[in-house]
């Protein structure tokens, strides 16, 4: 879903959080954009770092080993920021994967948000995998408060969830 989305836009430059395997991340290298890809996992990281070698791409792709965006500051400068982050609403445990486990409260989709809002541009957006099993009101709303607009950009079903793709982007500004 999150390639398909981004295939669509124009961008000259792009911030992956949780970059995993790199497969987002090299699809985005391979049209000529310049990308971030960042994941808290070293060995994440270089997976990512070995597939843009295999590619031949290292010089167009920087990876980051760092907690989502905290490693940027404000107003860096990114066109787009694509995110298949946890989004299971479980807690983390010995027994529940920090790859997939987002917290009961979405805590993680929500430490995600303060790293990232402030970073987007006017015309920066962000695309951002969760699943309905999260609380997707409470997300839009803080985003709406925040004034952000939230789109469906694409939905998977499955036989006991829906995975969403949002499209998230500064709303119009207020007189």
């Amino acid at each position: 879903m999150v390639l398909d989305a981004v295939e669509k836009v124009e961008a000259k430059r792009i911030l992956e959080i949780g970059c995993g395997s790199g497969i987002v991340s090299l699809a985005l290298a391979c049209r000529n954009i310049e990308v971030v890809a960042v994941d808290i996992s070293m060995e994440a990281c270089r997976n990512t770092l070995t597939n843009f070698k295999r590619n031949r791409l290292q010089g167009v792709v920087h990876v980051v080993n760092g907690d989502l965006a905290a490693a940027f500051r404000d107003g860096v400068g990114f066109d787009i920021v694509v995110s298949n982050p946890p989004y299971l609403p479980v807690e983390q445990s010995s027994s529940e994967h920090l790859s997939w486990a987002a917290g009961k409260d979405a805590s993680f989709s929500r430490r995600l948000l303060e790293n990232v809002l402030p970073l987007m541009s006017d015309t920066c957006m962000l695309f951002l995998v969760q699943s309905s099993l999260s609380d997707l009101d409470g997300l839009k709303r803080t985003l709406e408060e925040k004034g952000f607009m939230v789109e469906e950009a694409s939905c998977r079903s499955f036989f006991f969830e829906k995975i969403i793709l949002f499209k998230i982007f500064r709303g119009p500004s207020s007189p």
